[in-house]
């Protein structure tokens, strides 16, 4: 299946397994789906597509048209010390600004629909595995579906454990998640990592998938690197270091010597691009990728959203190149030749890895087919080293640090020079450091600081140096967790529990 094929099968079933926003509309739908809808190798295929469609709820933002989906701009950038709401001005799309101050309760529309957009997928990629088993069809290509349906699956438990804590723990169909209480995270992660370690004994590698002309599709890569992601989030560094060193060893993956070419049309599924979703621009099968025009400035095409800070600009190092490549300014000279306008960005800077020229949006900046990544070797490499770091194999951290180190400077050795400290906590400061300026606005800050417990402190410490309520309200023992959405414990008539100080 080529990208574009996926594309276009995502686009016929959507509807039908998955399309609706409102999960007590999910039951009727798959009821009919399931009685008709499984018997051929195609219906299998047309099944996995809609498992990867919620895949796209990745990118959405505020009212319709753009509505609906996990706001990764909102959850893990605007709720940082990386990034402001931005937009008209503080009232528009207030659900954020509730969410980045802090002041976010259980009817807030951010958490609502980072429930059920990933458990609409979580449903998909149960019909995937409770029917595709009975379909008559080449062997293994019925393995490969239901793995990538395993991958998607912990993909999306894993989001939700991120963002929720314990959550109900469905793994058929024949059981809503307003049905069952919420288990422990613990035992959702155990499911998640099983998941990912059955995908990943299945799954083609990048060039298999290259080969084949599939790229997009879930890779044995991915599937080792999320499952070291989730050792990093239990804070089991070994484990964590073994699964991502599987990545790095495959020789499959490699980077970009340019790296703002990375977050470009041109240099999609790139060599370092491990797991994207994928977007395209195809009439009338569009799946666009509306975030060049939600983080866009409004001087220019866009709506003015997820404004980076100065704190975060300040965290670059003098020289980093990366820093021009990641935040825009008024007077920059962008991709294409136009000459940057922020309008009016309440930070003065904008988002440059979601900055879209006119020839990458030919139907329209709101058409944008750029893919959205969300794991790359740059990514890998550093996890790798504060794993390394964390386990005492300081070298191995220095050598992959400096892997990041060597491709940021772009060619220019005057400038940011090699690490060379063996103390370890000099040394998990760097690599800290590192990862924030190496992918900042990649929807990533908010969980590493909740992983390593500096959260609070860091949002608070925020609030006071920039005289700002953002960050002032973080509470210990609450705020590292989003509430549950209090449509689904009254759906659940009070079995699903409210997460506590909610």
């Amino acid at each position: 299946m080529k990208k574009l094929t996926l594309i276009t099968a995502v686009a016929l079933i959507a509807i039908g397994l998955g399309g609706c926003n409102d999960l007590l509309d999910q039951q009727p739908q798959s009821q009919i789906a399931t009685s008709n809808a499984y018997q051929t190798a195609d219906d299998a295929s047309r099944a996995v597509a809609a498992a990867y469609h919620r895949l796209m709820g990745n990118n959405w933002c505020c009212d319709p048209p753009g509505g609906g989906g996990y706001m990764h701009w909102v959850i893990a950038n605007v709720a940082t010390d990386d990034a402001v709401k931005g937009g008209e001005s503080g009232g528009d799309q207030v659900y954020a600004q509730n969410v980045a101050y802090y002041r976010v309760t259980p009817g807030n529309r951010t958490v609502q629909e980072a429930w059920e957009n990933n458990y609409i997928g979580i449903r998909n990629a149960n019909l995937v595995l409770d029917n595709v088993p009975d379909i008559e069809m080449d062997g293994a290509l019925k393995e490969q579906y239901l793995a990538e349906a395993k991958f998607l699956r912990a993909y999306y438990y894993f989001l939700l454990v991120q963002t929720f804590g314990d959550v109900p723990l469905i793994l058929t169909t024949d059981v809503e998640a307003y049905e069952k209480e919420r288990a422990p995270a613990s035992q959702v992660l155990d499911q998640v990592l099983t998941d990912l370690q059955e995908a990943e004994s299945v799954l083609r590698t990048k060039s298999q998938l290259e080969d084949d002309g599939e790229v997009g599709r879930a890779s044995k890569g991915a599937a080792q690197a999320y499952i070291g992601k989730v050792y990093m989030w239990m804070g089991d560094y070994a484990n964590a270091m073994d699964w991502f060193g599987r990545v790095i060893d495959s020789g499959e993956y490699s980077l970009d010597p340019d790296y703002l070419n990375i977050f470009t049309k041109a240099g999609e599924n790139g060599p370092g691009t491990i797991f994207a979703v994928q977007h395209n621009y195809n009439p009338p099968n569009t799946l666009n990728n509306p975030m060049g025009v939600v983080q866009g400035s409004r001087a220019m095409y866009g709506w003015g959203f997820n404004a980076p800070t100065q704190d975060f600009v300040d965290e670059f190092e003098t020289g980093d190149p990366r820093m021009k490549q990641s935040a825009y300014e008024n007077g920059d000279t962008l991709r294409g030749g136009k000459v940057a306008d922020v309008g009016n960005s309440p930070t003065g800077y904008l988002n440059y890895k979601q900055y879209v020229t006119e020839a990458e949006a030919p139907g329209g900046f709101f058409n944008s087919a750029n893919d959205e990544i969300m794991m790359r070797l740059g990514k890998v490499l550093l996890w790798y080293a504060e794993a390394a770091n964390e386990t005492g194999n300081t070298q191995e951290a220095l050598d992959k640090l400096e892997m990041v180190r060597e491709r940021a400077r772009q060619g220019n050795p005057a400038v940011l020079p090699e690490v060379t400290t063996t103390d370890q906590a000099e040394l998990r400061q760097a690599i800290w450091h590192e990862q924030r300026v190496e992918y900042g606005q990649e929807y990533e800050r908010r969980f590493d600081l909740l992983r390593t417990g500096r959260m609070g402190e860091t949002m608070r410490n925020y609030a006071q140096s920039y005289n700002t309520q953002k960050g002032a309200n973080f509470t210990d023992g609450k705020h590292e967790v989003l509430p549950i959405p209090q449509s689904e414990i009254d759906l659940s008539n009070g079995l699903i529990e409210q997460n506590p100080g909610y």
